[in-house]
């Protein structure tokens, strides 16, 4: 490798004058001399140098790597730093303030489920002991309740117009805390406050500012300026308990005589308080706010007894919320078995509604599957009959006929018929049959494709008629009878093809055929005849048009003549014979001459014939057809 190319680049882009973006800014170093000899030898003589600045400059340019370098001395930074000054818990505070509050947001199960270890304890014990102060109470309501002592101060509570509770607790009670103060010495503030439930409360910081007042009084007036400081104070049933520090103090209200190790109880809890709360105490102007965790050291010093606390109570006075609770017992289990009973009774009579509503609903389902019957409505009921309204057309069999075949009693319905055309194979062909009257050669079905298809044999008079009869019911589209056959019909089609397929051919100029087509036109007038009364006795006009033919030879005046006069021939044999067939005659002259063989003279000779043609229609139809299908 040359020494240029170990170079670095923003070293060559140094050399060669042009600025480099990722070369560094270095303002106050000479410039690279651009003599190629000092290079190399610059190059041989600082290759491992050129090559560490190189690495270095990759690190700083790297995020990565710095990233990775800072987090090896992140910690021990952040541990110097705070020992140092608060300036970083400053800078951090609302980030972290933040990001909690965020996260509380996002996913406050998270901190449930962080928190109820430790709060569910807190709220059971607190739970437990509402519940034990509540049956204590319970307890001695009871007792005095019940108790001719009771009774004397209900009338004492009568007289002196003093609660009934006032009364037991001024006769019961040894002592009980109901207030405790924790006052600030040198502002006479109240720091923080706790008083009992059920006790009655004043002004607390005109009761701390009294206390300091009368402390500040007692010290001037009767100490002479000496250390000493006042310690309890007695005002009625009442008795101020202070115990004091240069710093705060802890004064207790009591209601009777306090125990003798009371005291000592008060003073330990001041000196922990002191403890936890020096920095805030030393600082203190004002702001309770740093001693709101205060009141948990408050709450331990609320102690009371009663004159009967250690006196065991009656057997009956025991006995009673056992009975009571018993008695709830038995009320509650009577009350479900009650409602056991009831509900397994309406389930009884639900089942059995139930199966009743099914054995009717499944008596219906013959007549569902019925054709021609639909049910509209079931008017259902807890007992029968049962109303059902059907929709019947007139060839579907009656609902009380389809019960019976299935073995269901008719007894259970009461049936309201609404008339109605069923659209139904099954019913549509009952209605064909019972107006067209198949013959019993004829078989019919429906097809896929609503059809109606006819098959066998059948006089062509009831064909055309049943057709046309079929086509007018409802429920039938079309009619197809291409495989019903008429014998007689056939026998008349073969007729007619018999003779139009005869060909009667004539010599030149005359009307009368060649004695080899004589024969066949005998045959073709005897089968015309018996085709004229065939058709008659089958209802069917016979028609028949004969076209007369001559070849070009001639004039074409005369050939008109004698192709007329060809025709004219079979009309007189078929009048000889007593027909009354209706004859259309036409000379066609050499308009259509035609070859029979090959040469001239067969072309003449088959120019020179006769053409016969059937028409059949039903009489009085001014169309002729063959057939209609």
């Amino acid at each position: 490798m040359t020494p240029e190319e170990q170079r670095p680049d923003w070293v060559s882009d140094a050399m060669s004058g042009e600025p480099s973006l990722d070369a560094p800014s270095l303002p106050d170093l000479p410039p690279v001399p651009t003599d190629a000899e000092l290079e190399s030898l610059r190059a041989l003589l600082f290759k491992r140098e050129i090559a560490l600045l190189e690495q270095l400059r990759a690190r700083l340019d790297d995020p990565a790597a710095q990233a990775k370098e800072i987090s090896n001395v992140v910690a021990e930074a952040l541990l110097l730093r705070a020992h140092k000054d608060d300036r970083l818990q400053v800078a951090l505070e609302p980030l972290v303030e933040n990001i909690f509050q965020v996260s509380l947001r996002k996913n406050p199960h998270r901190f449930t489920n962080v928190l109820f270890p430790v709060m569910g304890p807190a709220l059971r014990k607190s739970i437990a002991e509402t519940f034990r102060s509540m049956l204590e109470s319970f307890n001695k309501s009871m007792e005095m309740s019940f108790s001719w002592k009771g009774l004397r101060w209900r009338l004492e509570a009568m007289r002196t117009g003093k609660p009934f509770s006032e009364i037991v607790l001024l006769h019961t009670l040894v002592y009980r805390v109901e207030q405790v103060f924790f006052i600030h010495s040198e502002t006479g503030l109240e720091i923080a406050h706790a008083a009992a439930e059920d006790s009655e409360t004043q002004d607390t910081g005109m009761v701390s500012a009294m206390l300091t007042a009368i402390q500040d009084f007692v010290r001037d007036c009767f100490t002479g300026g000496q250390s000493g400081e006042l310690e309890s104070l007695q005002h009625g049933e009442y008795t101020f308990l202070v115990e004091k520090d240069p710093r705060a103090y802890i004064a207790c209200q009591i209601r009777g005589t306090p125990p003798a190790g009371f005291r000592e109880q008060v003073r330990s809890t001041l000196e922990n308080m002191l403890i936890e709360y020096a920095e805030p105490l030393e600082s203190f102007s004002g702001d309770t706010e740093p001693f709101q965790s205060a009141k948990r050291y408050l709450d331990a010093l609320f102690i009371s007894r009663f004159v009967d606390e250690d006196k065991p109570l009656p057997l009956w006075v025991k006995a009673l919320p056992v009975l009571l609770l018993l008695g709830l017992i038995g009320w509650f289990g009577f009350f479900q078995y009650d409602s056991y009973q009831e509900r397994r009774e309406s389930a009884q009579r639900e089942e059995v509604r139930s199966a009743f509503y099914e054995n009717m609903r499944q008596g219906l389902e013959p007549l569902r599957r019925e054709p021609g019957l639909m049910i509209a409505h079931v008017e259902p009921g807890d007992t029968a009959p049962w109303e059902v309204i059907l929709l019947k057309d007139d060839l579907a069999r009656t609902p009380e006929e389809v019960l019976a075949e299935n073995g269901v009693d008719n007894s259970r319905y009461i049936f309201r018929i609404i008339p109605q055309v069923s659209y139904e194979r099954s019913i549509v062909a009952r209605r064909v049959e019972s107006k067209i009257h198949p013959p019993s050669t004829v078989t019919m079905r429906f097809g896929d494709d609503g059809t109606l298809y006819f098959s066998g044999a059948a006089p062509m008079e009831w064909v055309l008629q049943a057709r046309q009869e079929a086509l007018a019911l409802p429920g039938v589209q079309s009619i197809n009878m291409r495989e019903v056959s008429d014998p007689r019909m056939d026998r008349l089609t073969a007729m007619v093809h018999e003779v139009q397929a005869v060909s009667i051919r004539f010599p030149l100029g005359k009307d009368t055929p060649i004695p080899e087509d004589a024969p066949k036109l005998t045959r073709a007038v005897e089968t015309l005849v018996a085709l004229e009364k065939l058709a008659a006795d089958m209802g069917i006009a016979v028609s028949l048009t004969v076209y007369g033919h001559a070849d070009a030879t001639g004039q074409e005046k005369r050939n008109y003549e004698i192709s007329q006069a060809r025709a004219r021939t079979i009309a007189a044999m078929l009048y000889a014979k007593g027909s009354s067939l209706p004859v259309a005659l036409y000379g066609m002259g050499a308009e259509y001459a035609q070859k029979s063989g090959t040469g001239a003279a067969a072309e003449n000779e088959g120019s020179r014939r006769i053409e016969l043609r059937v028409h059949l229609s039903r009489a009085g139809d001014a169309t002729p057809e063959l057939l209609r299908r």
